[in-house]
């Protein structure tokens, strides 16, 4: 589970830095923060969903389609980036805290919620297929560090 989480950090964090280019292009435009942030969230959620059907979760969820995947990774993201404009709103409006650091602080705190939801529902596993899945997985991990 820790390697998962690991891997799921680091596909956010690449992600954090897809969202933020793009939200900075955006807000360098003159287009308002709240709009840059929606935007810069459906690159970063794409390019998030390939790397960890590829590499994260990678075999995982084998029973859903990769359109079911991504419609699940799709509305848990959404419901994300919809308490991340709440938090951001809230850090520039009320805390006046600098938009770009604003937008930094509410990805980190709904990184958390992100992972967990995408695990149990997006990459789920059937209970009888998992331990079958996880020594496979296995396997091709020691083969491959060896």
């Amino acid at each position: 589970m820790l390697k998962l989480v690991f891997k799921f950090a680091m596909v956010g964090l690449c992600g954090v830095g897809v969202n933020m280019m793009v939200f900075l292009g955006l807000t360098a435009l003159g287009v308002n923060y709240l709009l840059a942030a929606s935007c810069s969230f459906a690159v970063a959620v794409t390019n998030n969903f390939i790397w960890n059907v590829l590499w994260t979760f990678k075999g995982r969820g084998g029973d859903k389609s990769i359109q079911k995947k991504y419609i699940s990774f799709f509305v848990i993201s959404a419901v994300n980036l919809g308490v991340n404009l709440i938090i951001l709103q809230l850090l520039v409006g009320y805390v006046k805290i600098d938009e770009t650091l604003a937008q930094l602080i509410a990805i980190a705190m709904v990184s958390g919620l992100n992972f967990i939801l995408n695990y149990s529902i997006t990459f789920s596993q059937k209970r009888g297929n998992q331990g079958k899945e996880d020594l496979v997985a296995y396997e091709t991990d020691c083969d491959t560090n060896i």
